[in-house]
């Protein structure tokens, strides 16, 4: 061993400092970690990274003070005490900065600042009786030759010490259910790790261990506490669900806190169209939009195309400044070439404690169906309600869709030109042997966003074709079926291979079936949507406009889309005349007049919905409106009712 690296510390005993120069370079490579190749977003990994500093510096005062001691006749005596204050000082705040740590991983940060204040008292007296040491020399001194020596009062520091670290070994023991087992073990190990050369250095004093232990102990709760592994999006890169949950914990020990939602709504319809790979690099760009857009607030990535933001003493100014930032941002592209999509975006704020009172409300809410209000405006206990549906129909959905007993319902279409039921609408009916019928409104949307849609629409897509083929319906009079596309069927890649499988497998025209579109789906990234009709109406098939005049009505859109028939809302018709015999509003009748005489002089066959009553029927034939449906020709029956009906009313 070379003699520059033993140190003198009174008499004959020198110190091996080899081991401090050991734990600076493990203590670098821990800074260098931390900052450059996991970031110090988050309060816990900032005073992590104080610990190190403080370390660092104990580290560093360490060896230039022990090399001072080991020649003291070389060196200034101001040189001596600057170097040993240093490390006595830092190496003693290290442990109350590891107790703020600690506070910050339970929760304690904020509701418990009395306790960090008396957790401070010890360290008080420490420094007092260290910086007070010129003027009573209790604490370290130096004999006549300049060599340095450990006062009556040393044993003081290592007392306090001691304190700290029996007094967190209990706290993390009691509190272990808010720091999980992991988390747990790895603190109990790093106070072990670092009192075992503490007790090893009063027998064996030469060999500076306690800092390289220190060291090596940090080491073992970056690679777990603050790994980011567990806490880390593999997809996106931002804090994942589980790094919100631990921040929730700590979040409803204080006050003051608001979590911010954005929500990319029916992301598995956009992973169908583009494919996963080209939406996780969206997604990618989304969260570092994110990322950067909210700092200083911290961004979660909840899955599904659901974010949180938690923000601290945030105003509703801020909020607003926030909420426009996204929006307008949302209303441009992300992506690349054809991969280029514009998304919706819902936006919601929960205050914690006021609007939620626990961790499992916050996730029901994040995981919810969204409206578009924030969560302020928002009865939290029907949502919560509301959510909790959602899982059921989404289990009964997959219950139906393994024993494969969605029914298809049709409904009939009147014809106004032959006086006969000429087509019908095929609608799918979801019955649940405990719940019953499941209305279309509830499990179709939670289909959507699942993606389920797409298997259900083949289920009604055979149905129809087997029944169109096997139930003879063209001897019957029908010379179309109506299937519905939903939104993510209308956007998937492998819509026309499937539809021709099944139209070779029963040997049927694709004439025989006229796809029905909804209006809202249209208002929804047009280009891929028009490629696809394009695409199907080269194969044969017809197309209907759904919905017509419920909001969306944007007539430019009708222009590119080859619609042969405009199915007007029942709306439109129930405003003119009701249900009931009462005329609606004067402008309302006109606004059906004109819209069905407009849609006709455009070339196309009109289709009102919802006629219910005779006075209905004769008003829309004074209108010449070309085919009528509604429960007053018939409700939507099964296909065996409806054959029997077929042969009644066409005979």
């Amino acid at each position: 061993m070379s003699p520059a690296l033993y140190v003198p510390c009174g008499g004959d005993m020198y110190y091996h400092i080899e081991y401090d120069i050991a734990a600076v370079f493990v203590t670098l490579f821990m800074a260098y970690y931390i900052i450059f190749k996991k970031g110090i977003r988050r309060h816990d990994n900032r005073v992590f990274l104080g610990m190190l500093v403080f370390i660092f510096l104990a580290e560093i005062s360490d060896i230039f003070g022990s090399l001072a001691n080991n020649n003291p006749q070389f060196t200034y005596r101001f040189v001596q005490d600057f170097w040993n204050y240093i490390y006595l000082s830092t190496h003693n705040t290290m442990v109350y900065v590891f107790a703020l740590y600690i506070f910050y991983l339970v929760g304690y940060e904020k509701a418990k600042r009395r306790l960090l204040i008396y957790m401070g008292i010890p360290l008080l007296i420490d420094l007092i009786l260290l910086f007070s040491n010129p003027f009573h020399g209790q604490v370290f001194y130096y004999d006549e030759n300049g060599t340095y020596l450990h006062g009556r009062l040393f044993f003081v520091i290592y007392a306090i010490a001691l304190s700290y670290m029996v007094f967190l070994v209990y706290f993390v023991i009691r509190h272990r259910k808010g720091l999980t087992k992991p988390r747990t073990a790895a603190l109990l190990f790093f106070m072990t790790i670092s009192f075992v050369p503490v007790v090893v250095q009063i027998f064996f004093p030469m060999y500076l261990l306690t800092l390289f232990f220190e060291s090596l102990g940090l080491m073992g709760i970056l690679f777990t506490i603050e790994s980011k592994d567990d806490v880390v999006s593999p997809t996106t890169g931002i804090l994942n669900r589980y790094a919100l949950q631990l921040a929730l914990d700590r979040a409803f020990v204080g006050k003051g806190n608001s979590l911010i939602l954005i929500k990319i709504p029916n992301l598995n319809y956009y992973n169908k169209t583009i494919g996963f790979e080209n939406m996780d690099s969206i997604l990618r760009r989304i969260s570092k939009w994110m990322d950067e857009t909210y700092d200083p607030y911290t961004c979660y990535d909840c899955g599904r195309g659901h974010f949180a933001v938690m923000c601290e003493g945030i105003t509703d100014d801020v909020v607003d400044e926030i909420r426009n930032k996204t929006q307008e941002r949302f209303e441009k592209a992300w992506g690349k070439g054809e991969f280029s999509l514009v998304f919706p975006v819902q936006f919601g704020v929960i205050k914690l404690q006021e609007d939620v009172k626990t961790i499992e409300n916050v996730f029901m809410l994040i995981d919810a169906p969204f409206d578009g209000k924030t969560f302020t405006e928002l009865d939290v206990t029907d949502a919560v309600k509301s959510y909790e549906r959602g899982v059921l129909i989404e289990r009964l959905i997959d219950k139906a869709l393994k024993n494969r007993s969605f029914q298809v319902y049709f409904q009939p279409i009147w014809s106004y030109h032959t006086g006969k039921v000429n087509s019908a609408e095929a609608l799918c009916r979801l019955v649940d042997d405990e719940y019953g019928m499941i209305p279309p409104d509830e499990f179709i949307p939670v289909a959507e966003r699942n993606g389920s849609i797409l298997e259900i629409g083949q289920i009604v897509f055979e149905e129809v074709c087997r029944f169109i083929k096997e139930g003879r319906l063209e001897e019957c009079g029908i010379e179309y079926v109506e299937v519905n596309l939903s939104v993510v069927q209308c956007m998937s890649k492998n819509l026309k291979r499937s539809f021709d499988e099944m139209l070779e497998k029963y040997t049927l025209d694709p004439a025989r079936i006229n796809l029905e579109i909804t209006e809202s789906a249209t208002a929804q990234n047009q280009k891929v949507l028009i490629d696809t009709i394009d695409v199907l109406k080269d194969t044969g098939f017809t197309f209907s406009l759904d919905d017509y005049g419920t909001g969306y009505s944007n007539i430019s859109y009708m222009y590119d889309l080859p619609f042969n028939i405009i199915k007007i809302d029942k709306s439109i018709l129930w405003k003119a005349l009701g249900p009931d015999g009462t005329l609606g509003q004067k402008n309302a009748m006109i606004y059906l007049e004109n819209t069905i005489r407009m849609l006709k002089d455009m070339g196309y066959d009109v289709l009102v919905e919802g006629v219910e009553t005779l006075e209905q029927k004769m008003l829309l034939e004074e209108l010449d409106c070309d085919y009528q449906q509604g429960y007053y020709y018939s409700r939507p029956i099964q296909k065996q009712v409806f054959a029997d009906y077929l042969r009644v009313v066409n005979a």
